[in-house]
């Protein structure tokens, strides 16, 4: 069976970019919001989350801590996306309980490699 991925960003081009990299070998969800990927965990509980830092209404960062204070959900494993390339932010990230800080734009084999690694 397929692992399934949450991709959360808020930039259409960002989640397509994304869904074509990982569709060969994931069921993908593109979602727009952190507030439809919590609509969405009440029915399908991903194997992977890829999440955006910066988005409005909720940024990544609140939506990790929401995450990972939930027991339903702290021990899908959590990365983030981001432009930012400041070791605050990537701390801020990990400190959170992100596994990985994976910069944007994307490089669809280190993408790739760092999800295949966590999903092992």
């Amino acid at each position: 069976m397929e692992k399934k991925i949450f991709v959360i960003d808020d930039n259409e081009a960002n989640l397509t970019a994304c869904k074509n990299v990982l569709k060969p070998f994931y069921t993908v969800f593109p979602i727009p919001s952190a507030a439809k990927m919590f609509d969405l965990l009440r029915h399908v509980k991903p194997d992977l989350i890829l999440l955006d830092v910066e988005m409005p209404e909720m940024d990544g960062y609140e939506a990790a801590g929401i995450l990972k204070k939930d027991d339903a959900w702290k021990g899908i494993p959590l990365l983030f996306l981001s432009g930012r390339t400041d070791d605050a932010s990537e701390k801020k990230g990990l400190d959170l309980g992100a596994l990985e800080f994976i910069q944007k734009p994307i490089v669809s084999s280190v993408l790739l490699d760092r999800i295949g690694f966590h999903l092992k």
